[in-house]
């Protein structure tokens, strides 16, 4: 047995001390990150009677719920609307996030007034109708505005919050022979929408759309999707990259090619912060599960053995554990020799 000295054991406990006075500090220090120009807005729980309101922007004057009913009594339309107050250059442009669930019947839109009548600002139906949770950003410019309506038929449960944040502008550079950055920063550093393209051919890379728009997989009725193509030789290496909505960001899709089972896709995820995660449990699952109320970029390393001169087929396939998501912009890249 070794031999192990007091003065060995004062330096442990000192070593103890230290770290323990550390994550003391670390705790103590943890500081609610600032957010004077930004609101995230609860609305189920704001149009609770006599719901406490939370802090607002001093830009942000007040919310309110409105409800028109039939004859017979039953909601037909309901009104989300937000009042500004008008402080010089302060808020000139602001995003605004909806959140809602994404039904074929139940388009939310939003509409920009003055206190005169004027309509400065309208947006066209939001969403797809894919019968799934959903968010969409807008960029609404401010000057001369009042107040801004979020419209939705019915009782309005399908429509869950907004997310508010004052916009500046930057400049940015960028490569001349490529394609320009998107015009607007997501908050929460989430890729911007795909913007497909003819196939292309660049530095030994050839770039190919499989299919641009939505599809849903269900787990009882749809749960795979499949896609056929031809290869004229056999690919270093192929990169498969797609869009998903309602994403369990903990059980991706799985990729499977030519009857290789390649694991689960990779969802390049923001930050934790954002508002579109959505957590639930399930009986029996030990794990929280996560979901993200809006559109994630997804992406699959495929090597050579995977593929095949002469026809392929590649499945998007749910895992068993998700529920029911839609994919879209689903394009495949292949390094050739």
């Amino acid at each position: 047995m070794p031999f192990r000295s007091p003065v060995w054991k004062i330096v442990c406990l000192f070593c103890c001390a230290v770290l323990c006075r550390g994550s003391l500090l670390f705790a103590q220090e943890l500081k609610t990150q600032p957010t004077p120009f930004t609101a995230w807005l609860d609305f189920q729980k704001l149009a609770v009677p006599g719901a406490a309101r939370p802090p607002f922007p001093i830009w942000l004057e007040s919310f309110q719920l409105q409800q028109k009913k039939t004859y017979d009594g039953k909601i037909s339309k309901t009104t989300f609307r937000l009042r500004f107050r008008k402080l010089g250059d302060l808020n000139q442009e602001m995003l605004l996030r909806i959140f809602f669930d994404d039904r074929a019947n139940a388009h939310p839109g939003v509409t920009a007034w003055t206190e005169l009548g004027q309509q400065l600002f309208a947006s066209k139906p939001l969403g797809a109708g894919l019968g799934l949770p959903t968010s969409d950003s807008l960029l609404v410019p401010m000057r001369g505005v009042d107040y801004i309506d979020i419209e939705t038929p019915g009782d309005g449960g399908n429509v869950t919050g907004a997310f508010l944040s004052s916009l500046q502008t930057a400049t940015v550079k960028h490569a001349v022979d490529f394609d320009e950055p998107a015009p607007f920063a997501d908050p929460f550093q989430n890729e911007a929408a795909a913007q497909l393209g003819e196939d292309a051919f660049l530095f030994d890379r050839v770039k190919a759309t499989l299919a641009a728009e939505a599809m849903k997989l269900t787990p009882d009725e749809e749960p795979a999707v499949a896609f056929d193509f031809m290869l004229d030789a056999q690919p270093d290496i192929a990169l498969v990259t797609f869009e998903i909505l309602n994403a369990d960001v903990t059980a991706p899709p799985e990729i499977i090619a030519n009857e290789h089972a390649l694991g689960a896709a990779t969802p390049i995820l923001p930050d934790l912060a954002d508002p579109a995660y959505r957590s639930s449990i399930r009986p029996l699952d030990p794990d929280v599960r996560v979901r993200y109320a809006g559109w994630l970029k997804c992406q699959k390393a495929i090597p050579t053995s995977a593929l095949r001169a002469g026809e392929n087929r590649l499945v998007i396939q749910l895992d068993g554990r998700s529920a029911a998501v839609a994919i879209r912009a689903v394009e495949m890249q292949l390094r050739r020799p």
